[in-house]
């Protein structure tokens, strides 16, 4: 599910450097929607601790929903955005494709 989320994403941004600058405002929206069903890695209350690469992933659709909503308000430029969303998508889909857990201590911070 993660990893379809994701591909999804990068889907919708192909061929978004053709796109004018209004519909590329709109891919971004998009985007942001459909990052909406991305899970979070651990609920409050749960007992079994969160993977450090879920984690890692999380953060990094975190940062594209970001950059997205930044972009979107022109508050960083829409290339910046455009590279600063596709470098966290390929990293995030890459870690789940790879599953790479950094070993670190049982507790969540």
């Amino acid at each position: 599910m993660k990893t379809q989320i994701i591909t999804d994403c990068l889907d919708l941004l192909a061929g978004f450097e053709n796109l004018n600058p209004k519909e590329q405002k709109e891919c971004f929206e998009q985007t942001i929607d459909t990052l909406g069903s991305y899970p979070k890695p651990q609920k409050k209350n749960d007992i079994v601790i969160a993977k450090s690469y879920e984690i890692a992933c999380y953060l990094f659709v975190s940062n594209v929903r970001n950059a997205c909503k930044l972009s979107s308000l022109g508050f960083i430029k829409i290339t910046l955005g455009f590279s600063t969303i596709q470098q966290n998508l390929e990293n995030a889909l890459s870690i789940l494709v790879d599953e790479i857990e950094v070993k670190e201590p049982k507790t969540i911070k």
